[in-house]
C-alpha cells in the first residue's frame, strides 16, 4: 500500500452490488478497492446511495482512507451534470 496515498481518485460507478453468493459483483467497487489498497481517497458516484453508503462504509473501515459518496446518473446524456449539482 502506499504508492496513491493523499491523492484522490473519482470512480463512477463505485457502488457495493452484493451477489447471491455473497460476493461483490461491481467493476466500480472492484476499481475502488484497488486504488484504495494503495492509499487513495476516493469520490465515488452511482445512482443508488444505499450501494454507495454501503461501499464507502466497508471501504474507509477496510483501508483507512477517506470516502466521499455522490449519487449521480453519469451517463452520456447528463454531461456530469448530477455531480456538479451535488
Amino acid at each position: 500500500m502506499g504508492f496513491l496515498k493523499d491523492k484522490v481518485a473519482i470512480i463512477t460507478g463505485g457502488g457495493k452490488a452484493v451477489l447471491s453468493d455473497g460476493s461483490c459483483g461491481s467493476i466500480g467497487y472492484g476499481i475502488a478497492t484497488a486504488y484504495a489498497k494503495e492509499g487513495a481517497n476516493l469520490v465515488i458516484t452511482g445512482r443508488n446511495l444505499q450501494k454507495l453508503n454501503d461501499a464507502k462504509a466497508d471501504l474507509e473501515s477496510k483501508y483507512g482512507i477517506k470516502v466521499l459518496a455522490v449519487q449521480a446518473d453519469v451517463n452520456a446524456g447528463a454531461g456530469g451534470r448530477d455531480i456538479r449539482q451535488n
